[in-house]
């Protein structure tokens, strides 16, 4: 990926992420640039829908017991909302830069009834490993659209003119990979995928309010033995740990960029008890709240 470092290196400069660290929206919607410049230890982080392609750098990721690795070789395919514990690895003078970019899930499902229709059914039928996220390897063809992309986000209106079509192409290629199935399974209505991704939308939304099992597993179609089992196998979870976790994601991410005090931050995300919300923070993060802005929040 030599080529596309220097590429994905210079619209760091373009876009000022040469001096920082973080991430932006690129010029193309659904886009997003990031840059991390020095290593981390193993560190939860919420990871939205949508695929992380990296250019330069590796991290390894941790789903309880699940452990992957994602890199210059492999793309992250992420089905549902995630807090991922994540080990990064980078440096001043060999920082991580990649892009992430969202789901366009009618260009997808577009995609999956043509491969059905035309003979793909028995790519997309691959038997699935159950987790809703996954490494997936950059096969030649993806590196090639990578690189197109690259060049195209240097110029707005080859951004918005070739980007939509240079996207459609790599969500093409990833249904024809490995991890093809994660894509096609979250469009499926009626796949358990499908089921609790609806259910961890629903828990994105109302995350600070009470949230009852038996609700969910209604809200899914399924009864409260079998919601358990498929949440806990596409997420690694039971449902109620998934909701704690993103309580205390959303609540660091609150003190992180607005400021918020922690006592606040916890009323906010449904907290009853500042001291549990203490408590439960540090366990999660390693940290006590006061220090959540030297957890990090880039992905």
């Amino acid at each position: 990926m030599k080529n596309t470092v220097s590429l994905a290196t210079s619209l760091c400069e373009q876009y000022g992420l040469d001096k920082q660290i973080g991430r932006v929206d690129t010029c193309l919607p659904g886009v997003r640039l990031f840059r991390i410049n020095r290593y981390h230890k193993v560190t939860p982080q919420m990871y939205q829908q949508g695929v992380v392609v990296i250019f330069q750098g590796n991290k390894i990721g941790h789903l309880n017991d699940y452990r992957f690795e994602y890199d210059t070789e492999h793309c992250l395919i992420v089905a549902t909302p995630y807090p991922i514990a994540c080990e990064t690895f980078a440096s001043e003078d060999s920082p991580l830069i990649g892009i992430d970019i969202e789901f366009d899930l009618t260009v997808i499902q577009q995609l999956v009834d043509l491969l059905e229709q035309y003979g793909g059914a028995s790519i997309l039928k691959a038997e699935p490993n159950g987790r809703g996220v996954a490494a997936s390897l950059i096969t030649p063809d993806i590196t090639s659209c990578m690189y197109r992309l690259l060049q195209a986000l240097h110029n707005p209106l080859d951004a918005m003119v070739l980007g939509p079509q240079i996207l459609r192409e790599f969500f093409y290629l990833l249904l024809q990979g490995e991890q093809g199935y994660l894509l096609a399974q979250y469009c499926k209505q009626d796949s358990a995928l499908s089921r609790v991704s609806k259910v961890i939308n629903h828990v994105q939304a109302h995350y600070q309010q009470k949230l009852a099992i038996e609700e969910l597993a209604d809200m899914a179609g399924m009864s409260v033995s079998a919601f358990h089992r498929a949440f806990k196998q596409v997420v690694t979870d039971p449902p109620l740990q998934y909701v704690k976790k993103i309580r205390l994601n959303k609540a660091r991410t609150m003190m992180v960029q607005d400021g918020t005090p922690a006592n606040v931050a916890a009323i906010n995300v449904g907290y009853e008890s500042a001291t549990q919300f203490s408590r439960e923070f540090k366990r999660y993060f390693g940290l006590p709240p006061s220090k959540a802005a030297d957890i990090g929040l880039v992905q």
